[in-house]
């Protein structure tokens, strides 16, 4: 049987190492269900403590400073962005289960192991919308044109049941679903969950001039998307 963990809010975002417990007597239908399917996140949201405190390679700011674990990572976000670099975007790669677990932790949530749909890496492939969010693909996006299949169309897909990567003689680029976060409806008389994925993102030229690893929120399609999933990425800057 699989073990369902329930968690309270880390307060507001700042991480401040609270310690964090179960919730009693709080219905499963009232909070934020997060379902994992990467391993890290489900170790690192099992021990937010540690997860928060471990050390990583030291990340730069724009402002000079650096942070060396999630905690002062998110710290810093909330004023200053990291330093734009090559190397500090490989770097932050390692902060990606940062983002996830500062995400999820806003506020209280049940978290499950989660299997998605068979068509879940499809998707991503054929209908995100590329036009939806920055990346090295998004002046190349049109209206005709915006999705990995369309303007990757020569390159090399690999599939799993959670991600999926296109190669090209010149370009890497990777989508892996992280989790799927699901929260009660804004309406409270609709008595469903309104879902969306934390997806990590790998977005690589081969001659070594861009680099960039981010956290993308994306949003199943509504009837203003036109059939589309769109992405907003995580955090901002």
């Amino acid at each position: 049987m699989i073990k369902t963990i329930l968690f309270t809010a880390v307060a507001a975002l700042t991480f401040s190492g609270s310690a964090l417990h179960a919730s009693q007597g709080t219905g499963e239908r009232a909070l934020t269900q997060v379902g994992t399917t990467s391993p890290e996140l489900a170790t690192a949201l099992q021990d937010l403590k540690t997860t928060l405190y471990t050390k990583k390679t030291p990340l730069a700011f724009d402002n000079g400073a650096a942070a060396s674990n999630c905690a002062e990572y998110s710290n810093l976000l909330t004023n200053h962005s990291p330093e734009e670099s090559v190397r500090n975007a490989e770097i932050r790669a390692e902060y990606l289960v940062c983002d996830a677990v500062r995400l999820i932790s806003n506020e209280s949530f049940l978290v499950k192991r989660h299997t998605l749909p068979a068509t879940a890496a499809k998707a991503l492939l054929e209908r995100l919308d590329l036009r939806s969010f920055p990346s090295s693909l998004h002046n190349r996006a049109t209206d005709q044109s915006h999705t990995l299949k369309k303007l990757l169309i020569s390159g090399t897909v690999k599939m799993t049941r959670d991600s999926v990567a296109v190669e090209t003689d010149e370009q890497f680029f990777s989508l892996q679903i992280a989790a799927v976060v699901s929260r009660p409806a804004s309406n409270r008389s609709v008595k469903t969950l309104e879902s969306e994925w934390i997806v990590w993102v790998g977005d690589e030229m081969k001659n070594g001039n861009y680099k960039s690893y981010r956290t993308l929120i994306v949003r199943p399609p509504t009837p203003s998307s036109g059939g589309q999933y769109t992405g907003s990425i995580y955090p901002p800057h």
